[in-house]
């Protein structure tokens, strides 16, 4: 079972969750990151995700439209018409294996909004 983790360098994956913790925007490393990432661990990861993850839910949830997740589970243009939304499942699926999620503080006014 592929794990978006193994898809991209040590270096990039710590930059990323530090990031989560210091509150701060994921640069443009997580981008070059996934562009310069195996095609075929890529979509193996995102297909993985996927089958254990219902679309339509990620896709409201990352304000990613209908069209554009079914291409996206399916592997088709990761990298080209559809990088900034493979940005934003990459980001989950990263923050999500390493339960960097529990570190992340959540504001008091978001804390009824549901996560």
């Amino acid at each position: 079972m592929p794990k978006m983790i193994d898809v991209f360098e040590q270096n990039l994956v710590q930059n990323f969750l530090n990031s989560l913790t210091t509150q701060t925007e994921p640069s443009d490393e997580l981008m070059t990151g996934i562009m310069n990432a195996s095609d075929i661990k890529l979509k193996h990861a995102i297909s993985d995700f996927f089958s254990k993850n219902d679309a339509i839910t990620v896709a409201q949830a990352l304000d990613i439209p209908t069209n554009q997740i079914q291409a996206i589970q399916i592997g088709s243009s990761l990298k080209k018409d559809n990088l900034v939304d493979t940005a934003k499942i990459v980001a989950l699926c990263l923050a999500l294996e390493s339960d960097a999620l529990k570190h992340v503080e959540v504001a008091d006014s978001l804390q009824d909004y549901p996560m």
